[in-house]
């Protein structure tokens, strides 16, 4: 045998020990699988390692090397591995997020945000809105919901996003065949009509949500635009008795805006007149108020955006009292709903 040929088998020789020794030592034994919720470790461990290559700790390690999607787990948005020794690894995971749930015939089918279903199963997840009045097809695992109109999935997709992000979760959310959203949180409807200006809606929405929280009404958005239309809240069962309360339980809410805090601040003298104060009365004790506006009932049902406290009264941005409202012995307001709030933060008061 020549000495060319001795070296070859003998380099082919160690190549083989080396190989048997990687493959066989490099064996993953144990997995930690970190940043699940929804799936266990060992749906996850089965799905990443499915055969003889994969069970091998340093080509698993380099395969899941870079954080992101992993073709083998459509319901993980990122997986990456790293070695902790010849036959342990770890891996860090992140499931894709849920935005909202429909049901179809006994299941509930959850989606992502881009509309890819998630889940089909009998769980319910308080934290994710219910949609209602939508038709899709037969829904399948890892694919897009499947609807006929695609202008109803997006503003689906969009409405319960923004909810979300918002941590304001309806107990559902109704379209109607025109297209018209409706939400249900408790026993307060909210009627947002349709897909137009609906981050501002929402906004709005999340401000004045809490002065009707537990009311038993329906609040009307279908034409708020944030430029200064009127948002009005219906109640089903009699107000408190307050004075000058309307006999239809009308609740004319303050005009709405895009930017929500300081609403009342940003009127304009002219708006003043149309009270009976003149317009150099209004400046002169327009002077007078300080501090940050909040918000309050009224005696008619108005939600004010521009209260104030002022010599121990409630008054508005101009400095006129505003009926129903009054100042109690901890310096807190009091609104014609019973309402208390603290006058330096605006929160009711705990």
């Amino acid at each position: 045998m020549g000495r060319g040929v001795k070296a070859a088998v003998t380099a082919a020789a160690v190549i083989g020990i080396v190989a048997a020794v990687v493959l066989g030592v490099f064996r993953i034994q144990s997995i930690e699988v970190r940043g699940n919720e929804r799936y266990s470790s060992e749906q996850i461990r089965d799905d990443l390692i499915y055969d003889f290559m994969t069970r091998n700790t340093l080509y698993f390690s380099w395969k899941y090397r870079t954080k992101g999607p992993a073709e083998d787990t459509p319901y993980l948005s990122s997986v990456q591995a790293s070695m902790l020794s010849p036959t342990a690894v770890r891996v860090l995971v992140e499931e894709n997020q849920m935005v909202g749930r429909i049901q179809y015939k006994d299941q509930n089918v959850y989606y992502d945000s881009s509309g890819v279903i998630q889940e089909i199963s009998d769980t319910i997840y308080p934290s994710l809105p219910l949609v209602t009045g939508i038709e899709i097809e037969e829904p399948q695992l890892y694919q897009k919901l499947s609807m006929d109109n695609t202008s109803t999935l997006r503003t689906m997709l969009n409405i319960t996003q923004l909810l979300i992000q918002n941590e304001l979760i309806p107990d559902s959310v109704s379209f109607d065949s025109g297209g018209n959203m409706t939400l249900r949180l408790g026993s307060v409807v909210v009627k947002l009509g349709q897909d137009e200006y609906l981050e501002e809606k929402i906004a709005n929405l999340v401000t004045i949500y809490p002065q009707i929280e537990g009311q038993d009404g329906t609040l009307n958005m279908e034409g708020f635009t944030g430029r200064n239309e009127a948002i009005t809240f219906k109640t089903n069962d009699p107000a408190p008795a307050v004075q000058g309360e309307t006999e239809d339980g009308s609740q004319d809410m303050a005009e709405g805006s895009d930017t929500l805090a300081g609403v009342g601040a940003g009127q304009t003298g002219e708006d003043a007149q149309d009270g009976e104060a003149s317009g150099e009365e209004n400046a002169a004790q327009e002077e007078e108020v300080t501090g940050t506006p909040f918000m309050v009932f009224d005696s008619s049902g108005t939600l004010r955006y521009d209260a104030h406290v002022s010599g121990g009264m409630v008054v508005d941005g101009y400095g006129n009292p505003i009926d129903g409202c009054s100042v109690d012995e901890n310096g807190n307001v009091v609104d014609a709903y019973w309402n208390v709030i603290d006058p330096a933060t605006g929160q009711l008061a705990q």
